[in-house]
């Protein structure tokens, strides 16, 4: 009787070892990241001139641990942690007060049916607007990036820019090429029950063509009731978006229009943006060229101007080098440049 009790408790131990090294096979982490610190000039509109060492000339440098776990029948949990850090100084964060997983923080889960995520995550309108142009997600170089999310004279987009958080994402699969994204963000305070922010993406890229188009509407920027705080007597802000870009080998174009509406009490106010750019491989680099335009309408009538032109260029699979130029015009500022070139690097 021992010796067969024995026995069973053996095998119930083995298999359970069994089940679990089964478990932590079908279950991965990564800890990945980019490193990227540019110098050079920069003259923000209206500014003083300053000469700097940076962070981020093409990419606001971080890191992420981001993971998967297989729970069976075409099912897994996801998530992903990233953080910003500044390489110049070494602190955490784009800015004083930023979260420490400012980048994205969601858990989720995902299947055939698309995926369901929860937490800070980057609306459909931060892609839609990065993978539009040539300059990606530069915040130094990137006309259309600068426009959308570096605003003055009361034009650009509201909402916390890159990250929404109290977030829950819902992304369709992929069929044929085409995608589409659901989003929605809870106030989450007391008191006030209508603040939201809602968006929705329709998204297309199969060979050398992409293409999106995005709707958002916004009812508070960081915090419920604090929309007044960029405007005053703003109460909602609406963007709809459209972006292409086609790869013909010898070159790649990008364009976006972008439209806003501003709902303010004293006077309702739009903003129509485009932006056109290029990509076109020269040696073993590429150089980029981008141009966005912003007029607004209704109560305000100011306008805006940048462009750049740049050279990136890869010394392997993980490691680029870059310059580039920027100058930007707008009503009643003073011109700005930015004039520099930095390295990037993966990991």
């Amino acid at each position: 009787m021992k010796t067969r009790l024995r026995k069973v408790l053996q095998a119930i131990i083995m298999g359970t070892a069994l089940v679990s090294g089964a478990a932590l096979a079908q279950s991965s982490v990564q800890m990945y990241g980019q490193i990227d610190a540019w110098g050079g000039e920069k003259k923000a509109l209206g500014g003083p001139t300053a000469v700097l060492v940076g962070n981020g000339g093409m990419t606001a440098s971080y890191w992420g641990i981001r993971g998967t776990e297989d729970l069976g029948g075409g099912n897994s949990v996801i998530f992903d942690l990233e953080s910003y850090f500044n390489i110049q100084n070494g602190t955490y964060g784009r800015f004083a007060g930023d979260g420490f997983f400012s980048r994205n923080a969601w858990v989720g889960v995902r299947g055939s049916w698309g995926a369901l995520t929860l937490g800070q995550i980057p609306p459909p309108l931060w892609f839609s607007t990065i993978y539009f142009n040539p300059f990606f997600n530069s915040f130094i170089f990137s006309p259309i990036v600068i426009q959308t999310y570096v605003a003055v004279n009361g034009q650009g987009v509201s909402g916390n820019g890159g990250e929404w958080s109290n977030s829950v994402l819902y992304t369709a699969p992929i069929v044929n090429g085409l995608t589409g994204k659901a989003m929605y963000v809870l106030g989450g305070d007391t008191g006030h029950l209508g603040q939201n922010k809602w968006s929705g993406q329709l998204a297309y890229n199969q060979g050398p063509l992409s293409a999106s188009a995005v709707w958002q509407q916004i009812k508070f920027n960081i915090n419920p009731g604090d929309l007044s705080t960029v405007l005053p007597g703003m109460t909602t802000q609406s963007v709809a978006s459209t972006g292409l870009s086609y790869d013909f080998g010898v070159f790649k174009i990008f364009g976006q229009y972008q439209h806003v509406w501003d709902s303010i009490l004293t006077g309702d106010v739009g903003i129509n943006t485009g932006q056109l750019g290029t990509s076109i491989p020269v040696g073993f680099g590429k150089i980029l060229a981008s141009d966005a335009y912003s007029k607004s309408t209704g109560e305000s009538g100011v306008s805006r101007n940048t462009w750049s032109v740049g050279y990136d260029y890869p010394l392997s699979k993980s490691t680029d080098i870059y310059a580039a130029v920027l100058g930007d015009r707008a009503s009643n500022l003073s011109s700005g440049h930015t004039i520099g070139g930095g390295i990037r690097t993966d990991f």
